[in-house]
């Protein structure tokens, strides 16, 4: 028996097995037709195409990267599609094609061992179909990975944004209008409050576009960043009295940069370097190069563990456990505005030495 009359013969226990390993796997108990949605499809698609005249199996796979439509590719959209609302991964979907073909060799091998014998090139052929649907089933996967990555990056600009601004707007009216003493404190506080709101919401919107794969928006413009250190310096110098920031600039300091990014880049750094080290002094230089500028900013105090070097730069990493007003977000979007501009940022700590953060900006535009 040829492998596609097999697959059209035995489609009930295949159809079977396949909805005990999608049940196995979800997380969820779903019902019977949600188990199988379009596995009939899928099968009986496969062994139509076995039949049929085939091209190369590497054109064959290629088109299945580039998404283009076409039967294999609509009936796994819709496959993958109501996967992902029943909260499969990825992994999931994959290891359904792979349990499929599994099933139908070992099933083949022990009801028609003389077919299955003879039927390597049969064997090879199935492989190949499948390997195409699970080609289709990540290219489209991705695709709604995307949707729902963009989705969630409007909500986290547009709807979290919004209220946090109503907020901080009211709250100014009433800072002048005639209240007492108790009530200003509150208002103040209140200010406060969506101030830090506004820098998380930056930060975990930064931190969703350079996770999810989207690049980090730049405006970029010729500007001085001496200028524009020297303004940081001075606002987290006013934030924080008890502190000392010494700032050195040497040689020409313009270049390209997103003016924004760089003060965020700054001011992360300085408050980092405030909130770990001794919380007295705090030394930032920004020296010219040929081709690019270098700031460093250093701070006495407490190493860095050696073992917290390597993941120093990587998200929700918390140094300091103690602190409940950090996200654990601000080196790592410090790294990705570095990475953004096309430079570069290293880190060195010791007890004799201190801690020292270098960053190497290019001078031309990212």
């Amino acid at each position: 028996m040829k492998l596609a009359e097999f697959i059209r013969s035995n489609s009930d226990q295949i159809l079977q097995e396949w909805e005990d390993f999608a049940e196995k796997i979800s997380d969820v108990a779903l019902p019977r037709w949600l188990l199988r949605d379009h596995a009939a499809a899928i099968i009986k698609l496969i062994a139509d195409r076995m039949e049929a005249p085939a091209l190369p199996v590497e054109q064959r796979l290629e088109a299945a990267v580039e998404g283009g439509p076409g039967p294999v590719q609509n009936v796994t959209a819709a496959h993958v599609k109501i996967r992902i609302n029943s909260g499969f991964d990825l992994a999931q979907i994959t290891a359904e094609y792979c349990v499929l073909r599994a099933c139908v060799s070992r099933l083949w091998r022990l009801k028609d061992p003389s077919g299955f014998e003879a039927g390597a090139a049969e064997i090879t052929r199935l492989a190949e179909l499948v390997d195409e649907n699970v080609t289709a089933a990540v290219v489209d996967y991705k695709e709604r990975e995307g949707q729902y990555r963009d989705r969630f990056i409007g909500i986290l600009g547009h709807d979290l944004r919004n209220p946090i601004n109503a907020i901080f707007t009211g709250a100014t009216l009433l800072t002048n209008e005639r209240i007492d003493q108790r009530q200003r404190n509150i208002v103040d506080r209140i200010l406060n409050s969506t101030r830090r709101l506004t820098g998380l919401a930056g930060d975990i919107l930064d931190f969703a576009r350079g996770r999810l794969g989207s690049p980090m928006p730049l405006t970029i413009a010729r500007r001085n960043a001496g200028e524009i250190i020297r303004e940081v310096v001075d606002e987290v110098q006013l934030a924080n009295p008890g502190s000392v920031i010494d700032f050195e600039s040497r040689g020409d300091l313009n270049g390209r940069w997103d003016a924004a990014r760089l003060k965020q880049l700054v001011s992360n750094l300085l408050v980092n370097a405030i909130q770990h080290g001794t919380g007295k002094s705090v030394l930032v230089k920004a020296e010219s190069h040929e081709n690019f500028v270098l700031v460093q900013i250093h701070n006495e105090g407490p190493p860095i563990p050696e073992d917290s070097l390597a993941t120093i730069f990587d998200p929700l990493v918390r140094r300091d456990t103690r602190s409940s007003d950090s996200t654990g977000l601000g080196l790592f979007i410090v790294n990705e505005i570095v990475s953004a501009h096309g430079g570069s940022i290293s880190v060195t700590s010791s007890p004799s030495a201190g801690t020292t953060f270098v960053v190497r900006l290019p001078r031309g535009q990212a």
